[in-house]
This record gives C-alpha cells, structure tokens and sequence, in this order.
C-alpha cells in the first residue's frame, strides 16, 4: 500500500482522509493492472516460439542485460560464465548512485507536497588526475640510504592503470592512434601521439605470447576448430590474416601468404617436423599419389624428421624426384607432425579453400549452397527450380543437425541426401551446385559422424569481420611489432568474448602486472563443456 505523510493538523480534516484512501485503493489497481499486463507479455513471448517452433522458424533472441550474468541452471556445464577466471566473476564493476532532488518551476503559493517521481540515467565521469607518489627516504643505523620504490603496475611509466588499459580498449574498439590522442587530450590528459604509440606498442610481446598459448590449448582441448582469412596489407605489400577458433577461443595471425604450408606452420606454432603416419599417407592419398608410393611409405610408419633436410634424404633414397611430389610430400610431413599437436579427433570447419582442405575436414553448408543465391533465373521456371531446391537443402540441414545431436535417423538423412544430389534440374547452375554436394559428401555430412558438430563457419566469418574493420579504419601494418601487437590484441578481446570475460577487466588487471591467464581459461571451459572435473 502506498504510504503518504499528512501534515498532522489536516489528519481529521474528512475530505482529506478521502483523498488518501482514493488514492490509495487507485494504487492498489494500478499494481494489479501491472502485474497482470506482465503476466500477459510473457504469455504473448510464449506463444510466439510455439508459434516459431511449429512453423519452423527462428526463435526470438534472447537479450540480457551487460551489467549482470546470466542466470546459470544447476548442472549446466556450457553457461556463459562458468569456468571463467575469479578477477571477474568476484569483482564485478561498482556503480556510484548519486540523488538529486529536483523542485518543480513557478510553485503556485500554498502548493502541497506529494512525494517524488523518479527518472533514471546513466553517466559516466572522466576526470584526469595528477597521482604524486611521496616516495620515503629513510637512513639506516649503519649510515646506509633505504629508498621506497614506486608499485610495480607503474614503474617505468608516468601513466596509470586505467588510463593505459582505456588506451588499449579505444584501439581495440577500432579508434586510430590521431583519435585516441584527440580524445584523451581533450579529456585533460598531456600526452603526446608518441607516447600513446609507446603505450600500445609496449605491450605486443606480451600479447603474442598469450595469443600463442591461447591457440596451443585451444588446439589440444577444443572437439572443432574453425578456420577463415581475409586481405591484410603490411609494409605496404599485400598479406592475410588467418584466423583460428573454436567454441571458447580465437586466435588471429597476419602473413605474408596463404598457402596450405603457411597454414601448417600457423598451426605448428612456429615448430618443425615431419612424421610418416596415417594421415601423412591419407594426405597423399587425397593428392592423387600412386598406390605404389603410398606401398612404399606404409613401410616408413613412425619415422619422424626435425627438418626437411631428413625427409628429403628419404625422398631420394626411394627415387622421388619429382619437384611437385616431393612438395607433396613435405606438405604431407606437416601434415602428419601437426596431427599429433591436435586433439584426437579434432574436426577443422572452413569454407573449403584449398589452403584448409587438411586432415579430418567438414564443410560448411552455408557456403555451398551460397552459389544458388547468386543465380540469375533466365525463366519462371528456373527461378521455381531455384528456389524448390534451396528449399530440399535448408530441410534437409536441419535433419543432419538433428541427426548429429540425437545420433538417430542417420539412415533416412543418408538417403534424403543422395535423393537431393540425384535430382534431375533442368538449369546448368543448380546443377553444378548439386554436383559439389556430391563431390564433397563426406565433408557435408561428417556431423553425423560427431555429435554435436556445427555445420556451418559463421563464427569464424563473425570474428573476422574485427580485423576487417581494423583494415578499412587504419590500413596496413607499417612494422613486425605493430603486426604482432595488432593480431594478439584481436586475439585476447575476442577470446575474452568467448570465454565470457569483461575485457575492460582483463585490461586492467592486465595493467596491474596480474594478468588473467586467458589459456587457462580456455582450458578449463573446454573441460566443463566436455564433463571433466
């Protein structure tokens, strides 16, 4: 019941008892009206997704608020913030409240006083600080000086925590350098561009030794990986940028090819070596190599080389001369030394180009049906045609997604396949289209082979678009330092976004020489996620 003062000479005043109780029996149906307008808005979101799920369609997002996580349900293991690192999940951001009391304008005289109504907003307060450290001199009984140090998160800058850690988080939002300064000095901070380039370039060492840690866990934890790259100009010459992800990391790396080898060494972390196993010969295999080459390494399992010079005596000693087959071949040793750094079983998704088409690989059905999209119909009837058959692919990605998690109806999906890719068409385009879903069958269909597995590579399209946008704001690397600082900066935001990390926490506690280990954060998501303790 709402509570109103009465000034104590008007309390027996009749018509004023009466105006209280109207008002208050007012409230009370104003708070039943809310309360059942409420129960009609979640009864409405309800029965649009039955709605949705009878017809097929996607479901209504769901939005939650940034400030608080989301609420987690006993026994769920892939909640977003389970596993996630204590500087987070037990400091979360504190927010000031301040009051202000606001007096209406022209108050008629004799006015009486009815209480407040509130209005709420947000703000935010930046106010640069001079912080002067009185360090303490002190003389000891023996004559000797005993001086006090500055704390570690500031000694060798004259800039604190939080203001390098913004620094970081405006660049890494996509501001260049010039506007970063502009910014930061209109604030009421001195500082020079140099210095700010300082601040950024300072911490590239040690990001690209947490991105490399972050891709080693992520390599030997994570059941999928997804590759994509994009253009990337360094030194004013044209490069790429490859990306690697899964579910609870991304890891970003700019050079100055795209090759299948380069792809190799990325996924090698910089090591060499080359090993005669399975998917050594499977790698052959897949290349066209003759049987009798692949007779002749079945003889060679477990021989493991630490440089190419090692392999190639092997090479001549079997007489493989051929530039092209012996280009095969170390491809084929990198190839069988990376799949040992790779968790078993270990699935790669990508767009199928030829620099991912590696080891156990599936397909990603948004790109091979994205040829269908770009067809020009010459007639009703294709046009018909078109769209009939884009129609069979999307139903039948949804029976291979539900097949692959409840692992039954395997058969039916089998034969809803081979019905789709046989189907006589009448237009030349679809049909070379359903001519690549049969070449590559396997790929499309290896979900039913693994639980669970994404049939698509949208996550990694996603994530690159961040080093796009770098790209288009600020053009190209002009140094090696600038390059790995840019690639590890990439790497921790968007792996702080998978592992449901606040980056503007990392950042600072990152600044104050206690970093989070983003590596074991990863580890210990993947682990959840898979059940162990």
């Amino acid at each position: 019941m709402i509570s109103i003062q009465i000034p104590e000479n008007q309390q027996n005043v009749p018509w004023v008892r009466s105006l209280v109780h109207l008002i208050q029996e007012q409230a009370k149906i104003i708070q039943a009206q809310a309360e059942r307008v409420t129960q009609l808005e979640t009864t409405v979101h309800q029965l649009r997704d039955e709605i949705a799920r009878l017809k097929n369609t996607p479901k209504r997002p769901k939005f939650r608020s940034s400030r608080t996580p989301s609420p987690k349900k006993a026994g769920n293991q892939s909640a977003p913030n389970q596993g996630t690192s204590s500087h987070t999940q037990g400091a979360p951001i504190q927010k000031m409240r301040e009051e202000i009391v606001v007096k209406p304008r022209d108050l008629p005289k004799g006015s009486r006083f009815k209480g407040y109504t509130t209005y709420s907003i947000q703000e935010l307060t930046l106010t640069p600080k001079d912080v002067v450290y009185k360090l303490e001199v002190w003389q000891a009984p023996d004559g000797s000086i005993v001086r006090a140090t500055v704390p570690p998160e500031v000694e060798g800058s004259h800039f604190g925590v939080d203001l390098r850690a913004l620094i970081h988080g405006l660049y890494a939002s996509g501001m260049t350098q010039p506007a970063i300064f502009q910014f930061i000095t209109n604030v009421g901070i001195e500082i020079s561009e140099g210095q700010i380039h300082n601040i950024l370039m300072e911490e590239a060492k040690g990001y690209e030794e947490q991105s490399e840690a972050i891709l080693s866990v992520g390599l030997q934890e994570a059941p999928y990986i997804r590759v994509d790259d994009t253009g990337a100009r360094h030194c004013y010459q044209s490069g790429y940028c490859t990306h690697i992800g899964g579910q609870y990391f991304a890891y970003y790396k700019t050079t100055a090819s795209k090759s299948r080898l380069n792809f190799l060494n990325l996924l090698a972390q910089g090591r060499e070596g080359y090993v005669i196993n399975d998917a050594f010969i499977w790698h052959l295999f897949e290349g066209g190599v003759a049987d009798d080459i692949l007779n002749t390494f079945e003889g060679y399992q477990g021989k493991r080389y630490s440089t190419q010079k090692g392999l190639i005596r092997l090479l001549n000693r079997i007489g493989l001369h051929s530039k092209k087959l012996r280009q095969m071949c170390l491809e084929a040793g990198m190839v069988g030394f990376v799949q040992g750094m790779l968790k078993p079983g270990q699935v790669l998704i990508s767009d199928r180009a030829g620099q991912f088409d590696i080891l156990d690989h599936a397909d990603c059905w948004v790109h091979m049906e994205r040829p269908l999209r770009k067809l020009i119909a010459s007639t009703p009837e294709i046009e018909a045609e078109i769209d009939q058959v884009r129609k069979l692919i999307w139903t039948l990605y949804e029976q291979v997604k539900e097949a692959s998690i409840s692992q039954q109806g395997k058969d039916q999906v089998l034969k809803a396949y081979d019905a789709l890719v046989a189907r006589e068409v009448i237009s030349p385009g679809v049909r070379k289209v359903l001519d690549a879903f049969k070449e590559h069958r396997e790929g499309m269909l290896k979900a039913l082979e693994h639980p669970g597995l994404p049939l698509h590579n949208n996550d990694s399209e996603r994530d690159i678009r961040g080093m796009v946008k770098f790209r288009n704001i600020s053009g190209s690397t002009k140094s090696e330092e600038g390059r790995s600082f840019r690639d590890g900066l990439m790497t921790l935001k968007q792996t702080c976004y998978r592992v449901g990390e606040n980056f503007w926490g990392y950042l600072k506690y990152w600044f104050r020489r206690e970093p989070i280990d983003l590596a074991a954060c990863v580890r210990r998501r993947y682990q959840a996620a898979s059940g162990l303790p």
